[in-house]
């Protein structure tokens, strides 16, 4: 059997390289269709070399225009002045290059070129004449481009001085200038002349060189793989022992390096250290070599749901949400409008726009929601599949397959358990096993034995669901994780009928309390922090959102007392605020975030409750409705407030990081320091020389930015903004990788790991709870990550850096007594 699985992987990879050529073959036939070859692997590369050529060859026949050499097509040349240089090379470029491979007459080249221009021109004189117009036309995203386009020239036509249009020749000329110029500095074109029979006039066809198609010939098969399918795995991946060894089998599969990183000459140095990685390598090996197997009990239900179009359990509805009509008719001229008119149209425009958003976002997870069926389905015939995993450049941990997953999203992750089972075998498994349901609900700011209670008090619900998951949907429309929750309903039954000889397949999650505090506090030996992220022994789990978001609300309730505030302060308290309103913020806050972040968060809270509301009652209209935006700053405001008033030594640690990183950035130099299980971390961000050509259509292509690394300089701004993150998910990656090989020699072999969250089997909790513990006292009591930190940058530098922050007297070993430390 083995040999065959070997078989059937070989097979599988195979497919995989299939499918991703072909789907690489679709995109590029359908941007060919479209005449949108710009933006293809050739395109866009050959677009990226040839811009700066043809710039400098516009350059210098303004130069020989400036001394009376302009020649035969004078009047080209002066519209050719009336653009920047850089201007007229991106659209010539582009017009050539969206038909490179197809053979185009040269005078409908040049008029669409011409058209272009004189499409930019205009936009230049309507933003000029009337910008706020021209802005709010560009925001509505329910148009397309060609619809847009007749948009802006309509209103141009309506409110500004009005345009005389170029002329077929005006527009031929010009363009046959330019790529005149575009062929002599690219070489990238010929044109061939040729006659009708009939008329015997002659025309120009334009056509790629051969060296143009010699290069999308040449470069077609490394492109079609640049973004690979991956799958899950049949057979147990190859092991890690150095950063190109591990993972799939065979050369249908691109290789992977351990570490997703551009720089080559770090993946060298990884590969010298050789065995001082060995840790490192053992725990990436032990996660993916976890067996896993599709949960068919989940599986099936979620094909019933999926198939009816019920939108429940975090599944998107199968029909868009529908527009709400306009309160005015398409044929009225704006310029008849009266005022409220003008104010229910932008009312209407707001909401449908939201709608239109919204809608985006369903058919997003649609897709998603698809993708993890099909990856479900197709190996759910397989007793055991694995995951390949590879890390980030903060160490952190991911599976190399996309859509189903033991990172994705609740679905995914209800969708698989462990390939293996596992007895209960005590009561205190049982128990774990009860608090993960309890857990997955949404009950988990209770004490344990509180949550243990839930279970039991809601028993007769969870085993109706475990017996028919469809008679009774409110494991879907209650839980906050209800497909894992979905998961824990059948494990329960199987307890009741077995007792501790029950045999528990799914993993048992563990999750830090925002887990970046947690190492900002105990680095820093912070007894406030290490109380609000639960380090300390409590009888019930503290809960730092909530703690942020109470503090937030007593300044609300005071604003709607009186005062300039007291309407959306009232707004705000008939909304209703809970943890989840600060969540977000709070949970950022310690990577760096910002007041301007918490402004989004708080406006994406508002967004997403509302629809969840319109969604269960259609009638709903929000107290906020039409204030979305100023609502969120109003919020914010108290939600940074509140959290500078909890959140306060970590804050220092943040700053004492950040000016470490401008010291470093000072000469250049990349940050590097070394995690305590032996991993060298690289933060280097250069700064980039960039040159962006604009325009006002909004193309996306506009975008396109010829850039490049400047020599020997980094970019200070994002290597102090950096540090703070990628430090904290340094450490909280070691700690991952350290308490997997501590479980591991303490007998446990199923792992279900996504950064801040431990998972095992219900029966090996309690040995991964205890391991988990250990290591985090082992970082920060026999270690020392932040003096480690300033010892290898000051030997970077040869000077001292800035004085670490001040400690407190926090007893880092008081975790092992602390319940809810992971929870």
């Amino acid at each position: 059997m083995t040999n065959d699985l070997y078989q059937i992987q070989e097979r599988l990879e195979q497919e995989a390289r299939t499918l991703t050529i072909n789907r690489f073959d679709k995109d590029l036939i359908k941007k060919k269709e479209r005449a949108d070859e710009s933006s293809t692997y050739y395109g866009s590369s050959l677009m990226r070399r040839c811009i700066e050529s043809i710039v400098e060859g516009i350059q210098e026949v303004y130069q020989d225009a400036d001394n009376g050499q302009a020649g035969r097509r004078s009047s080209a040349i002066t519209m050719m002045q009336l653009f920047k240089p850089e201007v007229l090379a991106f659209f010539t470029a582009k017009v050539v290059m969206d038909r490179i491979s197809k053979k185009s007459m040269l005078q409908d080249m040049a008029i669409n070129v011409g058209q272009y221009l004189e499409d930019e021109l205009r936009l230049q004189s309507f933003e000029e004449q009337k910008p706020y117009l021209l802005i709010s036309i560009q925001k509505n995203k329910e148009t397309t481009r060609a619809r847009k386009r007749q948009e802006i020239i309509a209103a141009y036509n309506r409110y500004c001085e009005e345009w005389v249009s170029w002329s077929k020749d005006e527009k031929t000329h010009l363009g046959t200038k330019l790529i005149y110029i575009f062929q002599e500095r690219t070489g990238y074109i010929e044109l061939i002349m040729k006659k009708k029979e009939r008329t015997n006039k002659t025309f120009y066809n334009v056509i790629a060189t051969e060296k143009v198609l010699n290069f999308i010939e040449k470069n077609k098969g490394a492109a079609s793989l640049m973004q690979p399918i991956f799958q899950p795995m049949v057979v147990p991946p190859m092991d890690w022992k150095s950063p190109w060894s591990g993972g799939y089998l065979t050369h249908y599969t691109p290789r992977l390096p351990i570490m997703k990183t551009s720089n080559r000459n770090y993946l060298k140095e990884l590969e010298n250290l050789g065995e001082e990685l060995n840790d490192v390598y053992d725990a990436v090996n032990t996660i993916q070599k976890t067996p896993w197997s599709i949960n068919k009990f989940v599986l099936e239900t979620f094909k019933t749901v999926h198939d009816r179009g019920i939108a429940v359990g975090n599944l998107p509805p199968q029909e868009d949400l529908p527009k709400p009509p306009s309160p005015l008719s398409f044929d009225r001229d704006s310029k008849t409008l009266s005022d409220e008119e003008k104010k229910q149209f932008k009312a209407w425009k707001r909401k449908a726009t939201k709608i239109y958003d919204e809608n985006i976002r369903m058919g997003s997870k649609r897709n998603l929601t698809s993708q993890v069926r099909y990856v479900a389905e197709k190996f759910s015939h397989f007793e055991s599949i694995f995951f390949v995993h590879t890390m980030d450049f903060r160490g952190r941990l991911y599976p190399a397959a996309s859509g189903l997953s033991p990172q994705g999203n609740d679905l995914s992750k209800g969708l698989l358990q462990f390939a293996d089972g596992k007895p209960l075998g005590t009561n205190e498994a049982a128990c774990e096993l009860a608090i993960h349901g309890a857990n997955c609900f949404g009950y988990d700011k209770a004490s344990m034995q509180e949550r243990v209670d839930w279970v039991i008090e809601n028993e007769r619900r969870i085993l109706q669901v475990a017996h028919d998951p469809m008679e009774d949907l409110w494991w879907a429309k209650e839980a906050d994780s209800p497909w894992c929750f979905l998961a824990f309903c059948k494990e329960w039954e199987g307890y009741n009928l077995f007792g501790y000889d029950h045999v528990n397949y799914i993993p048992v999650c563990k999750d830090g309390s925002c887990s970046g505090l947690q190492h900002f506090s105990a680095a820093l030996k912070d007894n406030e922090g290490a109380s609000q992220v639960n380090l300390l022994s409590c009888d019930k789990p503290a809960d730092i959102y909530q703690t942020v978001i109470d503090k937030a609300i007593v300044r609300v309730e005071a604003d709607a007392k009186g005062g300039e505030n007291r309407e959306i302060a009232q707004a705000w308290l008939d909304f209703g605020m809970s943890r989840g309103t600060s969540k977000r913020a709070v949970m950022t806050r310690v990577y760096g975030s910002t007041l301007f972040s918490a402004r989004s968060f708080v406006q994406e809270y508002i967004t997403d409750t509302d629809l969840k509301r319109v969604q269960a009652d259609r009638s709903y209209v929000s107290v906020l409705h039409e204030r979305e935006f100023d609502a969120a700053i109003y919020l914010a405001k108290y939600i940074w407030e509140a959290i500078n008033d909890t959140v306060v030594a970590a804050k220092t640690g943040m700053d004492w990081l950040q000016s470490c990183a401008r010291e470093l950035a000072k000469d250049n130099l990349p940050i590097t320091w070394t995690t305590v299980d032996g991993l060298p971390i690289m933060q280097n961000y250069p700064d980039m020389k960039k040159r962006r050509v604009k325009t006002k259509f909004g193309d996306k292509l506009i975008y396109m930015t010829i850039q490049e690394a400047i020599k020997n300089k980094l970019d200070t701004r994002r290597q102090g903004n950096g540090i703070s993150p990628n430090w904290v998910h340094a450490n909280d990656s070691c700690h991952l990788r350290m308490t997997v090989n501590l479980s591991k020699f303490n007998g446990v072999t199923h792992f279900a790991m996504i950064h801040d969250s431990f998972g095992c089997h219900a029966a090996d909790v309690e040995m991964l709870g205890a391991c988990l513990r250990e290591t985090f006292i082992q970082l920060y009591v026999e270690n020392d990550p932040l003096q480690k930190f300033k010892d290898e940058g000051e030997a970077l530098i040869g000077r001292e850096l800035p004085d670490l922050p001040e400690k407190g007297d926090f007893d880092v070993t008081q975790v092992r007594n602390s319940e809810f430390f992971f929870a």
